[in-house]
């Protein structure tokens, strides 16, 4: 009797917990839309060149302080724009993070759209100064209601990537 009571017991279990991994539904987005991710790390250019030191210089060092270059810390701010067609779906400027400001700038926004086709732009501009992004990525997209498109920066190949 007493085996039977457990088999019981843990038969109404994997029923409840098989029921409640199944309902109520989940979904990212209500009806007919879509959602856009951008989910990237990615370092601005250094302010600064890097300067080559003399082994006079060199020699002036400490011994654990001895690098052939001298680089300055700080980077760039990561200016980013994504726009579907006309519409300005995110446009951020952001510094780059650490107590110097030599790391790197993260992103991770999730922006709502309406589902279909849409001319997708994605710009990064990382070298400061200009207008001109310094990296871009023009595609038309077709969002399929309740789906989530990811955009990332590949580092290796400088290019974006859109899935």
């Amino acid at each position: 009797m007493k085996i039977i009571a457990e088999i019981g017991t843990y038969a109404l279990f994997a029923i409840v917990v098989g029921g409640l991994s199944a309902w109520p539904p989940y979904e990212l987005v209500e009806g007919d839309r879509a959602m856009i991710s951008l989910v990237f790390i990615h370092a601005g250019e250094r302010i600064g060149e890097c300067r080559q030191l003399s082994q006079e210089e060199l020699n002036k060092l400490p011994p654990n302080m001895r690098k052939p270059a001298d680089c300055p810390r700080g980077r760039h701010p990561v200016r980013i724009e994504l726009r579907t067609g006309e519409t300005v779906l995110y446009s951020e400027t952001l510094l780059a993070s650490g107590i110097w400001a030599d790391g790197k700038a993260n992103v991770y926004q999730r922006v709502e759209v309406p589902s279909g086709t849409h001319e997708l732009f994605i710009g990064m501009n990382d070298s400061g100064g200009n207008e001109e992004f310094d990296y871009s990525n023009l595609a038309t997209i077709d969002l399929l209601p309740g789906r989530n498109l990811i955009i990332q920066f590949n580092e290796e190949t400088q290019q974006f990537s859109i899935r």
